[in-house]
């Protein structure tokens, strides 16, 4: 790659790093990584008979009462049946009562946040006394409990109301469930109704709204269909997202930053589809178009593809494309600028994980064709469950013999720095 090659390259990363757009800095999938993803995550479902289940086995079961939840398996206390930990207490299931079980023997996350979920769900339903609920009267008609968690279970809600908890008689057993937790309740009355609000000030819990994207790189995840929100990046630049449908994302935005030593303008719009979603694994695709304005006009087309493994807590996305530029050069003969269309890999490695109640911390790392510098990204996001706000810095690692390269910030800012300090911000509507 020639220098001023790799200055369009760096220079299409800094417009990315104000702008943060979904996908201009991302991984490509190999063949054979992505033929791998495809063999575990079949492997990892595999379809299991009732009497084929074994202590310590993390499978979901599909009860023949149209429930299906996710599970440990405790024991089998009779060899007819089940004991089982869900996320919101045991169960004894007889074997006749499964018509199935999908086994997710190797998904390791979740079955230890299971774990850890069932554990702090059961302290907080004795920290609120909530089993004092058990002698009340039980609503004749069968609701239907469904979790955020993709679980849903069969049975009779027990009648009281403190704002903050369900309690669900089952064949199998007693669940208990935070207000948080659920995603609706079917026949919550009786009358075949459906209750989708659970608002509560007892359990004051924040969620990452922002999971689409760390800060610069998009993960696979989807916006959500009918979620709008707008970004910031360092006071000037300015994104809006939508999500169009459950796996249709647009966005578009611009930045005006004149306050820097090179005075950054751009604009960018585009779109991300996300035909694989399934709760530890997704796979999107996208296509990014830039104008940008950094020292010379740029026009790039970037499409690429991703995939993230993880939850919203803890994750890895591996990510990339190839970036299609139209700018100029200057000849060294004539001394004139020409037309220049280069085309470049541009790989993305990045993982997150929760750090507090309200903090994640995340690390992103970029490969650029045969460029020596490896851009890299540390942040630390505060989030609330309708705003972001995300603090990072950016600096130079190098490929191996490439050491004495001028670093990125004196590549794209024409700053000494060798650390260079970044901030954003999302409100979600």
């Amino acid at each position: 790659m020639t220098w001023s090659g790799r200055m369009g390259i760096i220079s299409i990363f800094g417009q990315c790093l104000h702008l943060g757009y979904q996908g201009l800095s991302a991984k490509l999938f190999g063949l054979v990584a992505g033929v791998w993803l495809v063999c575990f995550a079949a492997d990892t479902k595999a379809q299991l008979r009732p009497e084929e289940l074994t202590p310590d086995s993390y499978v979901k079961l599909v009860l023949n009462d149209s429930s299906q939840f996710y599970v440990v398996v405790l024991g089998r206390p009779l060899p007819d049946r089940i004991l089982v930990e869900t996320r919101h207490g045991h169960l004894e299931v007889p074997l006749a009562s499964i018509s199935y079980a999908l086994d997710y023997r190797y998904n390791w996350v979740q079955k230890d946040d299971l774990k850890k979920v069932a554990l702090k769900n059961s302290v907080d339903a004795q920290k609120f006394e909530v089993t004092q609920y058990l002698s009340r009267p039980k609503l004749p008609d069968v609701s239907l409990v469904a979790t955020k968690d993709h679980d849903l279970f069969s049975g009779h809600r027990i009648l009281f109301n403190d704002s903050a908890h369900v309690v669900l008689s089952t064949t199998f057993g007693n669940l208990f469930f935070k207000y948080p937790d659920l995603d609706y309740v079917d026949n919550w009355t009786g009358q075949n109704d459906r209750r989708e609000n659970f608002e509560t000030s007892t359990y004051l819990t924040s969620k990452d709204p922002l999971s689409s994207q760390e800060f610069l790189m998009p993960t696979a995840r989807a916006y959500g269909g009918g979620n709008v929100f707008l970004m910031d990046y360092m006071l000037g630049g300015l994104q809006a997202n939508y999500g169009a449908s459950d796996w249709l994302s647009i966005n578009g935005g611009g930045v005006f930053a004149p306050f820097l030593p090179t005075t950054v303008t751009t604009a960018t719009a585009g779109v991300k589809i996300t035909p694989v979603s399934t709760e530890l694994f997704g796979l999107a695709a996208g296509f990014q178009g830039v104008y940008s304005d950094v020292k010379k006009i740029t026009r790039i087309g970037f499409p690429y593809i991703v995939g993230t493994y993880g939850t919203w807590e803890s994750e890895l996305s591996i990510l990339g494309g190839v970036s299609y530029q139209s700018t100029t050069t200057i000849d060294t003969v004539t001394n004139l600028s020409k037309p220049y269309y280069p085309i470049n890999s541009v790989i993305g490695i990045a993982g997150d994980m929760r750090v507090g109640e309200n903090l994640k911390a995340a690390v992103e790392m970029y490969f650029i064709g045969d460029f020596g510098i490896v851009p890299t990204v540390f942040s630390i996001r505060y989030f609330e469950n309708n705003l972001t706000i995300d603090v990072a810095v950016v600096f130079s690692l190098y490929k191996a013999g490439s050491r004495g390269m001028l670093t990125l910030g004196e590549y794209v800012f024409n700053t000494p720095f060798d650390v260079v300090p970044l901030v954003s911000g999302s409100y979600h509507f």
